[in-house]
């Protein structure tokens, strides 16, 4: 009785953890796929990061065909083995991310939970444990539907995770678990560092900007007072931020910094100077539209008619309009060129850019420093939007995202299948019986 219990347990924690990885994964592909980025970059594999969404849609859909098969018990023998394979790789791998520390977390659950790198050794230990004693009591593994109960509920939910994760590589993720979200207000975050207000420390007084850029294949970092000459062959790689000093607490107590973390946000905007125009851009009290681009030589240029109705529209109502987008002058000229921008281009990291938009481009709006909303492109009827003034309209108004409404959605899609099996069976059973009744009246 004990064995089956611990069966039965194990059976539902590794089944379920493998279920809510996948799909977590699937609501946002994009993200996966710059977490792979990284450790692709660090294990010196950069060749491979065009592939990177490719195979964050197969890890996210084969998570969950192997949680939804160990989770109520079918095919057993191919999928228990499946997911010990995948804990035998996973569990030595997070212990060496756990002890070098390359990247902050996994990424096994997304930004919907963020996990450090030894408690994801440690979770990865409990469910290598708990695969393994599924390995041993593979008999006694409990079959929770019937095969034609299990094969319907399984297309149907394999279904639900492409679609979300189509929503989410070509949209924006159906559940927004990161921090760039509407109701927030930047400027407040910035400014005190946290929520409940408690102050920080200005950035000047913690970090240091280091630009690096590149010459005949060599890297090498610059202060901001001693910027190479580009023409001279120098190409610009990143900006790199580095803790300097930790701020006193007089210095706590009376400082108010324009730009800091706070639960995620970490926005610093620079001119082509490199001058930080963070505090300027979110300063204006009115409203101001930010074209992200996390990287603007992939940007689509069919939603140009798009951009340029909204940046006029921003002229003739007095709104701010900006491009944010990675420093590459080089890539900034060629879309000036391309799409005739005039609007402002300021700079940001690219990973901070892809955290408040997964779409490239995107379109965020700021009303006095709040984010008021963010979407893609075609999303956005620009005849509507610009055929009065933003306050006067529901596009100038608050639309948040209720993630509890979301989720209970996603339940509900997800328990679906099984809810729409009852009644087509029920269907395909008296169609069945009507279809014997006339062949034995035939008869």
């Amino acid at each position: 009785m004990l064995n089956r219990l611990i069966t039965i347990i194990c059976q539902l924690l590794v089944g379920g953890t493998f279920v809510v990885s996948g799909l977590l994964k699937a609501i946002d592909p994009v993200g996966t796929s710059i977490k792979l980025t990284e450790y692709l970059h660090h294990f010196s594999m950069p060749w491979l990061t065009d592939l990177t969404m490719a195979m964050a849609w197969a890890l996210a859909l084969i998570e969950l065909a192997i949680g939804l098969n160990v989770f109520f018990g079918r095919n057993r023998k191919v999928f228990v083995a499946l997911a010990l394979a995948v804990m035998a790789v996973f569990t030595p791998l997070t212990l060496y991310l756990a002890i070098a520390n390359p990247v902050d977390d996994c990424g096994c659950f997304g930004d919907a939970l963020v996990l450090t790198n030894w408690q994801t050794f440690g979770k990865n230990v409990v469910l290598l444990a708990a695969t393994v004693w599924l390995v041993v009591r593979n008999q006694r593994v409990v079959l929770w539907l019937s095969p034609s109960q299990h094969t319907f509920y399984f297309y149907g939910v394999m279904l639900v995770g492409v679609i979300l994760a189509g929503i989410g590589t070509w949209h924006l993720p159906y559940i927004d678990f990161r921090p760039y979200r509407p109701g927030v207000s930047l400027r407040s975050a910035l400014d005190t560092g946290m929520d409940d207000g408690s102050p920080i420390a200005p950035a000047s007084a913690q970090v240091e900007y280091v630009i690096v850029y590149a010459k005949d294949g060599e890297q090498q970092e610059f202060t901001l007072d001693n910027l190479p000459d580009e023409d001279s062959g120098w190409e610009f790689v990143e900006t790199i931020e580095r803790r300097t000093s930790e701020p006193s607490a007089q210095t706590q107590s009376s400082a108010v910094p324009h730009s800091r973390s706070a639960e995620g946000i970490n926005l610093r905007l620079f001119d082509a100077d490199y001058n930080d125009v963070t505090g300027e851009v979110l300063a204006d009290t009115g409203y101001v539209f930010l074209l992200l681009s996390p990287d603007i030589s992939q940007a689509g240029e069919h939603d140009i008619d798009c951009i340029e109705g909204l940046y006029e529209y921003s002229i003739a109502e007095g709104y701010g309009f900006y491009g944010v987008t990675l420093r590459n002058d080089a890539d900034v000229e060629r879309w000036r060129f391309r799409t005739g921008a005039e609007y402002p281009i300021v700079f940001a990291d690219q990973q901070v850019i892809e955290t408040m938009i997964r779409s490239n481009p995107g379109l965020m709006l700021l009303h006095d420093g709040v984010i008021q909303w963010k979407t893609y492109l075609s999303a956005i009827d620009v005849q509507a939007l610009s055929s009065a003034k933003l306050s006067e309209q529901s596009y100038g108004q608050i639309q948040p995202i209720d993630r509890k409404e979301r989720v209970f959605w996603i339940i509900l899609w997800m328990v679906a299948p099984l809810l729409l099996y009852l009644p087509l069976n029920l269907i395909k059973s008296l169609i069945n019986k009507s279809k014997n009744e006339k062949e034995n009246c035939s008869r």
